[in-house]
């Protein structure tokens, strides 16, 4: 195919620029900088390209469809909406576009190597559709207020050892923190955060000390994002360190620790996002862990078994670490009763295995 030369794009206000999408070309960012080649350049570029390619050829030609019209198209296509003005009221307050990621599972299978079929299986009903979107929901809240006691259990752990081995601001020293984490750069989010802050510690340490600017790490990694967090993990030269941690926190190895953090990182920010969890499949696996087995979901990847990239294993680590914390939490039985109400369709989706109800981590 005979590519268009790269030009500017007509549709576009700033000076984004068409590229094309090929191992050995060069991607430019905003700036029209060259960034670097193939999915590096994607990754420098936090995905910001506009590309051409095979694409060049349609044209986008969608316009807005009103309430009434949306309502219309899934009556056309095979749904029952049920009272139409309580489906215009999930339309208006949910919308069209966010509530389609739940009611793909209800269209028929696509044919001719379409993407989908756009028409829905007999008896599909917005009611349905609706009830798996609230389980969504409900199911996000459960697993951030897991991963959120989790985090705040690795900050305290990460924190308390670090501190004590290294001192109060262990933190501003580079050479405790390997090439992985751009030290001067995450100092200068760092500082930003401090900057902006208006945390009551914060605005004591600022009006009391002079130097360092930096409050000490205990006040700093209560700033720190979950991935931020992830990441001086990773970067922390003293394995002693880390590995006092992984017991804190359940897990044998500092190699899982980071694994597991990542995976957890990634999770948390489709929660905080509101994005669809329940059927996901996450881009990062968690690694194996040994001692869960008995638990863990594998699957055959060419020669190799890895863990599901599924919801299920995520819960089953989540379990765990919470057994860990040796609280009183309810949180097993209302995600138990929560998951219990789910058809076997639905848990199939997320991976749960159909013995999921006799594995241990599901009756300590």
């Amino acid at each position: 195919m005979r590519r268009a030369p790269l030009h500017y794009c007509s549709q576009m206000a700033v000076g984004y620029r068409y590229v094309d999408i090929h191992p050995n070309s060069t991607y430019l960012s905003l700036n029209n900088t060259p960034q670097a080649t193939g999915r590096e350049a994607e990754l420098n570029t936090g995905g910001l390209l506009i590309f051409r390619g095979l694409l060049n050829t349609l044209k986008f030609t969608k316009t807005p469809s009103s309430i009434e019209q949306q309502l219309q198209l899934l009556i056309q296509r095979g749904m029952d909406v049920g009272d139409h003005d309580t489906a215009k009221k999930w339309l208006e307050t949910v919308g069209y576009y966010r509530l389609s990621a739940y009611w793909l599972p209800f269209e028929k299978p696509p044919a001719n190597g379409n993407a989908r079929s756009k028409v829905f299986e007999s008896g599909a009903t917005l009611s349905a559709v609706t009830d798996l979107y609230v389980f969504d929901r409900r199911l996000r809240v459960l697993v951030l207020e897991a991963i959120e006691r989790v985090e705040v259990h690795v900050r305290s752990r990460w924190t308390y050892h670090m501190a004590h081995a290294h001192g109060a601001h262990a933190h501003l020293d580079h050479r405790l923190f390997s090439g992985f984490l751009n030290h001067a750069e995450q100092l200068v989010r760092l500082a930003r955060a401090v900057e902006k802050s208006e945390e009551t510690f914060i605005l004591h340490h600022k009006g009391k000390y002079t130097d360092p600017y930096s409050p000490p790490l205990w006040s700093a990694t209560e700033l720190m994002t979950l991935g931020e967090l992830s990441k001086w993990f990773q970067a922390t030269k003293d394995n002693s360190i880390k590995s006092r941690v992984g017991r804190d926190l359940g897990l044998p190895t500092k190699e899982i620790v980071e694994g597991t953090l990542q995976v957890l990182a990634l999770t948390r920010n489709i929660c905080a996002h509101h994005g669809r969890l329940w059927n996901r499949r996450t881009v990062k696996r968690l690694p194996k862990i040994k001692r869960f087995k008995n638990d863990l979901v594998l699957v055959t990847e060419g020669e190799q078994e890895e863990n599901d990239n599924r919801l299920y294993n995520i819960l089953v680590v989540l379990l765990h670490m919470m057994d860990k914390q040796a609280t009183d939490s309810t949180w097993r039985d209302r995600l138990r009763s929560l998951i219990e109400a789910q058809s076997d369709s639905d848990r199939a989706k997320m991976g749960f295995p159909t013995d999921w109800r006799t594995r241990p981590v599901w009756n300590a």
